[in-house]
C-alpha cells in the first residue's frame, strides 16, 4: 500500500475511449518498473488482467508467482493465464486534462498497491479480446474473480516448481484429452520432473491440447480446486484507501473522429490525436461520487442493485417517445424457472465478430449458459452498446416504425454487428426527429416500505420505478467510425445469449453515474445529468 495508515479518499482518474473501440480505459502502472498499461474499465467482470506482450513479467522484480490460474470465456474468444502478485499503481502520471476541481486537492495523488493479484495473458490470439488496449480492469464483485489452484496437480505429476508462472500450458505442457495427464515437450527446460511421475514425453497429438483451446482448457481447470480472489477495487476499500464506491463519467460510446485524416487508428500518434478530443475523454472517480460537483448538475436518480455479482438491476421496460412503456416481461420468478429449465448452449456464431476477430461491444461480459445472476439486466461500462432482449428490441423497432418507417430502414444494416465499422452517412440522419428512449428500473427500498406505484409484478413493496432517458444523440453516434459517418448503438439479443439486457455506455454517456456499493448489502447506482462541456472543450470537439 502507499502508506502505513491511509485515510479513505477519492481519486480522479482520466479516461480515454480510443483503445477499445469506444470502451473507456485508464492507465495503470504495473510492476517494479511501473510499466504503463491502458486497461478497459469493466463493471461486467472482476479480474485485473493484462497482456503479456505489453507487460514484460521477466523484468519485474516485484513479481511473486503463484500456483493459481484464471480463465474467462466470452461468447467468442476469451483468455487464460497465470496469476501473479506485483505492484500496481494508478494516477502516477501527470495529465493535461482540464481538472476544474481545486476543492478536492487530494483527488490527484496516486494510489499504489504493493501486492496486487494480476492475471497475465501470454497468447497473442487471446489478446484480441482487449482490442487495442492492454487488458481489463474488472470492477464487479468478488464472486466473479474465480481462480483455480494447480498446486496439487503439479505435485501429483512431480512437476516443480509448482507454479503457473512462467505459463507452462502453451509450448511446454500439453494435456491428454482423456485424463488430463501432462504431455511434456522434451525441449522444455523450465521444469524439473520426478522420474517416477506419470508423465508422457512426446510431441502433442490430435488427442492432446494446450491452453490455446479455451473450451477444453476450461474443462480441465474445472477439475481443480477453486477460490475467489479479492478484485482490485476490493483491495482498495479493504486497505482503507477509498470508500466503497466509484463513479463513471463518459460522454460517448464510440470514438469521435473529427478529422478525415484518421481512417483506422492503429498507431500511437493516431491514438494520441484522438485522445485529445474532449468527447473521447472521461473520468473514473475511485471512492467518490457526490463531492465531485464539477462533473454533474441537478439531482440524482437511484436504482437498486438486485444482486451483487455483476451490477444486476431489474429493468421494468422502456418507452419510445411519448408512447406507453413496453414491459420487459421478465420477472425474477420467470427467470428462475427459465434458468432451471434451460440446457447449456454453444457459443454464439461468428457473426458477432468484426472482420479482424475482435468483438465490438462486450469486452468483459461473460456469456454464460445460464442467466448472469437473478435479474433481467446488468449495467456494464465494458459494453459499448445497449443489447436488448429480443422481445424489447422488436417492440422498440415497431414503435420506431410507427413514428417514421425511415427509422427502421436506417437501423436495418446494424443487425450485422460488423456494420459498426462502416456506418451510414451522417447527413442522412435527422436526429432532431428521432424520439427519446426511456428505461424504467426498480428503485431502492424506501425507509417507509411504501406500496409500489407501478403495477408490474416484479416491482417489490417499497420500490418505485425510476426512469433514465437516453437521447438520440447517445443511442446514435456521429462522426464514427470515421468523420461524416454514424452508427446505431442498440442491438438485439444475440443467438444463445441469456434473456438479459446488457445496458452499456449509451445508457450512461449522458450521465454521471455512481456505483455505490456501501448502501445496504448489495448497493445502488445513481444517475445525475453531466455538466456541459466548457466553451474551450466544445470548440476543440467540433
Amino acid at each position: 500500500m502507499s502508506s502505513a495508515k491511509a485515510t479513505p479518499r477519492t481519486l480522479k482518474v482520466p479516461l480515454v475511449n480510443v483503445y477499445a473501440k469506444g470502451g473507456y480505459s485508464a492507465q495503470l502502472r504495473i510492476g517494479a518498473e511501473k510499466h504503463p498499461l491502458n486497461l478497459i474499465l469493466d463493471t461486467g467482470s472482476s479480474t485485473l488482467v493484462v497482456s503479456g506482450s505489453d507487460y514484460v513479467e521477466e523484468r519485474d522484480n516485484a513479481l511473486v508467482p503463484t500456483s493459481l490460474a484464471q480463465e474467462v470465456l466470452y461468447g467468442i474468444g476469451g483468455w487464460d493465464g497465470p496469476v501473479v502478485y506485483t505492484r500496481v499503481g494508478i494516477r502516477e502520471d501527470e495529465i493535461d486534462f482540464d481538472i476544474h476541481d481545486e476543492h478536492l486537492p487530494q483527488a490527484h495523488q496516486p494510489i499504489v498497491l504493493e501486492r496486487c493479484a494480476v492475471a497475465v495473458v501470454s497468447s497473442l490470439t487471446q489478446e484480441t479480446s482487449f482490442a487495442d488496449a492492454d487488458g481489463i480492469l474488472g470492477l464487479a464483485y468478488d464472486s466473479l474473480n474465480k481462480v483455480y489452484d494447480l498446486k496439487d496437480y503439479f505435485h501429483h505429476y512431480g512437476i516443480a516448481p509448482a507454479l503457473t508462472f512462467p505459463w507452462p500450458f502453451d509450448e511446454e505442457i500439453h494435456l491428454s484429452s482423456q485424463h488430463y495427464r501432462p504431455i511434456l515437450n522434451q525441449a522444455s527446460s523450465d521444469f524439473s520432473i520426478d522420474q517416477a511421475a506419470d508423465i508422457l514425453w512426446h510431441q502433442a497429438t490430435d488427442q492432446s491440447f494446450n491452453s490455446e483451446d479455451l473450451r477444453q482448457f476450461k474443462r480441465f481447470l474445472r477439475t481443480q480446486p477453486t477460490d475467489s480472489l479479492p478484485p482490485y477495487f476490493n483491495n482498495l476499500t479493504t486497505h482503507g484507501l477509498t470508500p466503497n464506491k466509484f463513479a463513471f463519467f463518459a460522454r460517448r460510446s464510440s470514438i469521435h473522429v473529427r478529422s478525415q485524416e484518421v481512417v483506422a487508428p492503429n498507431s500511437a500518434n493516431d491514438f494520441a490525436f484522438l485522445g485529445q478530443d474532449p468527447l473521447n475523454q472521461g473520468w473514473l472517480i475511485l471512492g467518490g461520487g457526490e463531492e465531485h460537483t464539477e462533473l454533474y448538475q441537478g439531482e440524482f436518480k437511484t436504482i437498486a442493485v438486485i444482486e451483487n455479482k455483476y451490477y444486476n438491476v431489474n429493468l421494468l421496460g422502456l418507452s419510445v417517445g411519448d408512447n406507453e412503456m413496453i414491459p420487459s416481461l421478465l420477472t425474477q420468478a420467470q427467470q428462475q424457472a427459465q434458468a432451471a429449465n434451460e440446457q447449456p448452449q454453444e457459443a454464439p456464431p461468428s457473426s458477432a465478430l468484426c472482420h479482424n476477430g475482435q468483438h465490438l461491444h462486450t469486452h468483459g461480459v461473460h456469456i454464460c449458459d445460464t442467466l448472469r445472476g437473478q435479474s433481467n439486466a446488468i449495467i456494464d461500462t465494458g459494453a459499448s452498446a445497449i443489447v436488448l432482449t429480443r422481445h424489447l428490441f422488436d417492440a422498440m423497432k415497431q414503435a420506431l416504425d410507427a413514428i417514421n418507417p425511415l427509422f427502421t430502414e436506417q437501423i436495418a444494416p446494424f443487425s450485422e454487428i460488423a456494420f459498426q465499422q462502416t456506418g451510414i452517412d451522417m447527413e442522412t440522419l435527422q436526429l432532431e426527429l428521432w424520439p427519446d428512449l426511456t428505461f424504467y428500473f426498480i428503485g431502492p427500498r424506501s425507509e417507509l416500505h411504501a406500496a409500489p406505484t407501478c403495477s408490474d409484478p416484479s416491482c417489490p413493496p417499497g420500490c418505485e420505478p425510476v426512469s433514465i432517458r437516453v437521447t438520440p444523440q447517445h443511442y446514435w453516434q456521429i462522426n464514427t467510425p470515421t468523420k461524416g459517418k454514424a452508427c446505431f448503438k442498440l442491438l438485439s439479443q444475440l443467438p444463445n445469449w441469456p434473456n438479459q439486457s446488457i445496458l452499456g455506455l449509451p445508457l450512461m454517456s449522458g450521465y454521471y453515474v455512481i456505483f455505490d456499493r456501501s448502501v445496504d448489502d448489495k448497493g445502488v447506482i445513481r444517475f445525475a445529468e453531466q455538466s456541459p462541456l466548457a466553451i474551450s472543450e466544445a470548440q476543440l470537439a467540433k
